[in-house]
């Protein structure tokens, strides 16, 4: 019998979509999925449920990037927070990994990812404009560059960094430092090691 007749076609299809997650791949996505086979039906009801609610109600915010469930963030819209600093990272995840610390009292900005010409992600398509407006429009006395610690991130970190020297000289630019492992992402570094590497962050 072939693999078609054999898997129901609605796991086929279900394996397939998962397998387009970026990092997924279908061992991943296998791995996923039959875990959540063997759930409960009222779990498997309440995680289908929670995941709908994401997709209706989470989006960027309109300021910075973050996912949010509101057109601004709680970030962005609270006057406490110090548009003097900004944080620019890859992702959602890599501010909120930062944010768990509770030591960041500035404002963040998400690129969306981080240049990688091999798969075809140029600065274009990154929110990188949006970032020397905002640049532009808060005057900061320091941009935080918060990319993970790799050669993508190096080299996105870099090029902003040439940017904002270039358009805004005043504007002190500084690189988190190697407290973290090279290669590394933001997200799984433990709060030590990632609130070290942002207090002795380096000038660029």
């Amino acid at each position: 019998m072939s693999y078609e007749e054999v898997v129901p076609s609605s796991i086929r299809s279900a394996l397939e979509k998962l397998s387009q997650i970026p990092t997924y791949g279908e061992r991943s996505a296998g791995r996923f999925l039959y875990n959540f086979l063997k759930l409960s039906p009222e779990d498997k009801k309440a995680l289908v449920e929670t995941l709908l609610e994401v997709v209706n109600l989470i989006r960027p915010c309109k300021e910075c990037g973050i996912y949010t469930d509101k057109e601004v963030c709680a970030i962005c819209s609270n006057p406490k927070r110090s548009r003097k600093f900004i944080c620019v990272v890859e992702e959602s995840q890599d501010a909120f990994a930062i944010e768990r610390l509770e030591r960041f009292t500035g404002v963040y900005h998400v690129l969306g990812g981080r240049i990688a010409p091999l798969e075809g992600i140029s600065p274009q398509d990154l929110s990188i404009d949006k970032l020397m407006e905002r640049i532009e429009r808060y005057n900061p006395k320091e941009v935080i560059l918060a990319t993970n610690p790799n050669i993508e991130g190096e080299a996105t970190a870099n090029y902003i960094a040439k940017l904002i020297k270039k358009n805004f000289p005043t504007v002190k630019v500084t690189r988190v430092s190697y407290g973290l492992q090279f290669g590394s992402f933001l997200e799984f570094a433990d709060e030590l090691s990632l609130e070290k590497s942002i207090e002795n962050r380096k000038p660029l």
